[in-house]
């Protein structure tokens, strides 16, 4: 059995990316620390504050972890505590100030703003759901021709790198979310059309990252916006309905 096997104990499932986004968070970050010091160690190590089955909650997908919980895996396994300055000064929440000892050049500082950037991003999404559960009933509504043309762009631009096939080597742990991009389950923010920009940009010589960047953004707001009108139109529909004799 290789070391990374034994982050999360046996009885425990495996998430399935494909239940949602929690659950994709949850399987990538558990791929993010195959082969590194497991759950065990970081939980026993002085410098811990977060419980060991707080830790391997974080890898089941049942729910998302807090910063403390997050922050204290990525420490481990995208950056390195030997190598922080302890004299660093920080303003940022506890939980990442270890990011402010690393040097600006540390190879982990990209993928730990891209974690710490994807949970913030998962935290306001579920935060939006509760808050539109409670105002207006769920409804149904076809992709929108203007969400289908952001998946054609998008669809496109991975095409033109020849990795269309190998996801994997394209977007790295992005993969899973832009699988749910381009099957219309979800549509990026702004922050995360610049990531998956940054990473296109590398295998498309005929276009800047500021081209691939702007196009993501200028489609993707409009198919979000589009999202919304027709779920607007389609409770405006409903309520009608009810109202009829």
């Amino acid at each position: 059995m290789g070391r990374g096997n034994r982050h999360v104990p046996a009885h425990w499932k495996i998430p399935d990316p494909e239940e949602g986004p929690i659950q994709a968070f949850a399987y990538d970050l558990r791929q993010l620390g195959a082969g590194k010091p497991p759950i065990a160690w970081i939980a026993e190590h002085r410098e811990t504050q977060v419980s060991k089955a707080a830790l391997y909650a974080a890898l089941s997908g049942t729910r998302l972890p807090s910063h403390q919980t997050l922050g204290t895996l990525l420490r481990w396994w995208v950056g390195n505590p030997a190598d922080e300055d302890p004299g660093a000064d920080d303003f940022d929440h506890p939980a990442w100030a270890w990011m402010h000892r690393l040097p600006p050049s540390h190879d982990g500082l990209d993928q730990a703003w891209t974690w710490r950037t994807l949970h913030a991003e998962l935290i306001m999404e579920a935060s939006e759901k509760r808050r539109l559960q409670g105002r207006s009933p769920q409804v149904s509504i076809e992709l929108p021709r203007e969400q289908q043309r952001f998946i054609r762009k998008l669809r496109h631009l991975i095409d033109s790198t020849d990795l269309g096939d190998a996801p994997w080597l394209l977007f790295g742990h992005l993969a899973s979310r832009v699988e749910r991009y381009l099957a219309g389950d979800s549509i990026p923010t702004d922050e995360s059309c610049r990531k998956l920009a940054r990473r296109l940009d590398r295998f498309i010589p005929d276009l800047s990252y500021w081209e691939v960047s702007d196009l993501l953004i200028d489609t993707a707001t409009v198919a979000r916006a589009a999202r919304a009108r027709d779920r607007r139109l389609a409770r405006q529909d409903r309520n009608s309905s009810k109202r009829a004799p």
